[in-house]
This record gives structure tokens, C-alpha cells and sequence, in this order.
């Protein structure tokens, strides 16, 4: 019952989120300023972002209707809904706005709990680890993740303290990899983990 209620009230908080500041879903008039769209993509960009967020809206109502209320599938037609959305955006994109929103997705994707797994690859191969260092990079990060989520109770609702616990956690990480790393090789880590910085907004919270 409680999963449940929590359920809903994610779904409530995403579909009102659109009118506050500090909205828990995806920010879309944040990443059409960024996109410098002409006056004809900026109609098309409203159409398709107001068509997909009514799609989802009658998705998790039927899942409602149906009893089958749960966050797997409350997860599923998120994901789903944004890849559907985002590729509809890229027909009329050019090459450069299709980068950024395909950034700004992957960065901002609903139930993203951790670094990218493009990002994951890009330090696997940028850092040229061996097989032995590979193996051990990945079982650090699946510990970090599933550190993290097994503390979701703890930090749901609370994007300060859902950060608090990345963070934490993410020290932890690191302080793991440096027994892994080579000096030259953490250094270059630390580098590419710029790249994506934390953001506790999203279901992370």
C-alpha cells in the first residue's frame, strides 16, 4: 500500500511539475532555450513535447485503471515515452540541436541513478584498463548502484538528501578505484566524470 501511494504521488508531482520551478520531470522549455530553435521548429518542438506529455498522462491512467499500478511499470512507459519523444524531435533537428537533445536526454532520463553507460564505456576505453581492472571497475559500480538504491527509502522525496547519499557513495566509489586506478589513469577519471555531474532531481530522489 505505501509503494502504492508513493506510486501516485510520483505520478501527481510529474504531471504538476510542469508549472514549478523546480519541477521533478524533465525540463523541456529548459532544453528548447538551449536549442535556439527557428519559429517553425519551435511549433513543432511545442506540439510534440504537449502531444508525448498527454500520451504518458492516459498511459499511467489506464496502468491505474487496470490495478497494476507499480513503479516497473510506471518506469517502463517513462523510458519508453522519452525515447518515442526524442526521436520524434530529431526529424526536424539539425545535427548539431539532435546532439544536445540526445545530451540532455540521456543526462535527464527518468530512473538515471548513476553515470551514463556511454560514459561507463568512454572510461573503460579512454583509461585503455586492462581485463583484471576492467572486471573490478564494473563490479565497483554495480555496488555503488545498488548501495544507492537499497537506501531509496531513506532519501525518496528528499532531492538534499538524495544527494547527500550520491555523494557519499560516490566517495566511496572513488576511494575504490583508486586501489584499481593507476595515478595517471584516476586522474584521467576524475576528468571524464565531469562530464556528467550529478543530478538528484529526477527519480534519483
Amino acid at each position: 500500500m505505501k509503494k502504492l501511494v508513493i506510486l501516485l504521488m510520483a505520478t501527481t508531482l510529474f504531471f504538476s511539475c510542469s508549472e514549478e520551478k523546480g519541477r521533478r520531470g524533465i525540463d523541456f522549455d529548459k532544453l528548447k532555450g538551449q536549442l535556439q530553435l527557428t519559429e517553425d521548429q519551435v511549433a513543432k518542438y511545442d506540439a510534440i513535447v504537449t502531444k508525448s506529455e498527454e500520451e504518458r498522462k492516459q498511459q499511467f491512467e489506464e496502468m491505474k485503471a487496470s490495478g497494476k499500478m507499480n513503479r516497473k511499470g510506471f518506469m517502463k512507459i517513462m523510458k519508453t515515452s522519452f525515447k518515442k519523444q526524442e526521436e520524434e524531435l530529431q526529424a526536424f533537428l539539425s545535427e548539431e540541436q539532435q546532439v544536445l537533445v540526445h545530451e540532455f536526454m540521456k543526462r535527464n532520463m527518468p530512473g538515471q541513478s548513476d553515470y551514463s553507460d556511454e560514459l561507463k564505456a568512454e572510461v573503460i576505453q579512454t583509461l585503455a584498463l586492462d581485463s583484471a581492472q576492467t572486471v573490478k571497475y564494473k563490479a565497483v559500480n554495480q555496488a555503488f548502484t545498488k548501495a544507492y538504491r537499497d537506501a531509496h527509502d531513506h532519501y525518496h522525496g528528499n532531492g538534499e538528501a538524495a544527494n547527500m547519499y550520491w555523494n557519499q557513495f560516490n566517495e566511496d566509489r572513488k576511494a575504490a578505484l583508486q586501489k584499481i586506478f593507476t595515478v595517471e589513469q584516476y586522474a584521467q577519471y576524475l576528468e571524464l566524470i565531469k562530464k556528467e555531474s550529478y543530478r538528484g532531481q529526477n527519480e534519483r530522489g
